[in-house]
């Protein structure tokens, strides 16, 4: 079915604004966007514990977090019928990690509309990021990476593309607290109808508490993180929990404040032998619906 959106407003839902945060004059907003459903489930304080190939889009030197080849699939169902997929993976050599990693993001059937009146037609809008990260680990307790993204848009019939560069690091302390930093989305894009979009540069500071729960066979993982994206005036507080249960099952809590449209969300996660099946749930206010997301991960020990 034809979705009755003038072009206005599906640019401001797509392109614009899908977090309702203050948006400023960046573009390409789907690189603000969560990707990784363990990592939504936990309200993306994700900085100091991404031990996933997920590490490519958060921080790049968590990738040295995870000891074994991995590959992660995503697919996510979010606001105004926007389609996600994401697809990364990681491998390593010594001390040196590398990670790639394509994240799409689409919608189509788009109604046309230059004037009041009928539709004059239907469009798509398409979105894509593809990086490249390398990580190395100094010491077991520090790590450093980065990212190199090629990046391209389409809305209508109008392109652009562009590159993007991650940078970040992360230290673990004594006391099993793990600090970290990233720089996301350094870059410039060329020009689109005349006009380039700056990146959506995100500046995030985390930390991670974990905690073995012996007596109920389990960990406990506490996550936050202080977020700031260029051109907005606030700052965003990512906070998260993880349990996991004799390395089977998960249950994630997760809170986001600074938002307008969304706060809270939720996951579970279940593993076995090799495989990790993760979902998440983030609920929308003002009749926006929720967003849905599915992660397959391969852990190839």
């Amino acid at each position: 079915m034809v979705k009755s959106f003038s072009i206005v407003l599906a640019l401001i839902v797509f392109t614009t604004s899908p977090n309702f945060a203050r948006s400023g004059k960046t573009g390409l907003s789907f690189l603000k966007v969560g990707v990784g459903a363990r990592a939504l489930g936990m309200g993306e304080a994700y900085t100091a514990v991404a031990a996933d190939p997920t590490a490519t889009h958060y921080n790049p030197a968590a990738l040295t977090l995870a000891r074994h080849p991995q590959l992660l699939l995503m697919h996510k169902e979010w606001i105004q019928d926007v389609q996600t997929e994401y697809i990364a993976t990681k491998a390593s050599y010594e001390k040196f990690h590398f990670g790639m990693a394509v994240n799409a993001t689409s919608v189509n059937d788009i109604e046309l509309r230059t004037t009041p009146g009928p539709a004059q037609g239907t469009f798509s809008s398409r979105n894509a990021a593809i990086g490249i990260t390398g990580a190395y680990e100094i010491s077991p307790s520090l790590s450093l990476g980065v990212t190199g993204k090629y990046l391209y848009e389409k809305i209508f019939i109008d392109e652009a593309s562009g590159f993007g560069v991650d940078v970040g690091g992360w230290y673990q302390t004594p006391w099993r607290v793990r600090l970290a930093m990233a720089v996301n989305n350094l870059g410039s894009m060329n020009e689109l109808r005349r006009e380039s979009s700056p990146l959506p540069t995100i500046i995030r500071v985390g930390g991670s508490y974990e905690a073995i729960l012996e007596r109920v066979h389990g960990s406990l993982i506490i996550a936050s993180d202080i977020v700031t994206i260029k051109d907005e005036d606030e700052l965003h507080l990512h906070t998260g929990a993880e349990f996991q249960y004799k390395e089977t099952f998960s249950i994630r809590l997760g809170y986001q404040a600074g938002y307008e449209a969304k706060n809270v969300s939720a996951g579970i996660g279940l593993q076995y032998k090799i495989l990790q099946l993760d979902y998440a749930f983030v609920p929308f206010k003002y009749d926006l619906g929720s967003t849905h997301t599915l992660s397959l991960l391969f852990n190839f020990h």
